[in-house]
């Protein structure tokens, strides 16, 4: 919860347990996160999931808020290849000038992104091609001046 300070959040959580005192407080906080990190953060609070959110404790709720805020989380492994989003097909990329991010052939066209035919495993890297084929086809086209002839 980046958005919100812990002041804001303990708030939020408070209002949260309130509105649904009689649910379990697993359910009563299921709206702070997605549906398959509630479970996680209630084990992780070590409040019983099944306990009425009316009987959380000020401390406990406290601490739960101190938990989502200070949540640190360390990579173990990745899930495989065959579990990678990808994006196939798209502009081949040998016909791009890799040095401008533009067309071959056609002066003023430029590719990037997710229309260029490249391979990448999740976890970002999609997203890093994206955004540095874009600024360098950005850049490119606001310094080649040359209008695409189509």
């Amino acid at each position: 919860k980046p958005a919100l300070d812990e002041e804001q959040l303990d708030a939020r959580i408070s209002r949260d347990l309130f509105d649904n005192r009689n649910r379990k407080f697993a359910n009563a906080v299921g709206g702070l996160f997605p549906s398959t990190l509630t479970p996680v953060m209630v084990e992780l609070s070590g409040i019983d999931a099944d306990k009425r959110a009316g009987e959380v404790t000020k401390k406990e709720r406290r601490a739960f808020a101190e938990l989502i805020k200070n949540l640190t989380m360390h990579v173990e492994s990745l899930r495989g290849f065959e579990e990678a989003v990808i994006t196939r097909g798209g502009v081949d990329v040998k016909g791009i000038d890799p040095g401008t991010m533009e067309a071959k052939g056609i002066p003023g066209l430029y590719f990037a992104g997710e229309v260029l035919d490249v391979d990448a495993v999740t976890g970002g890297y999609n997203l890093q091609i994206a955004w540095s084929t874009g600024h360098l086809a950005g850049v490119s086209a606001a310094k080649g001046g040359t209008k695409c002839q189509l």
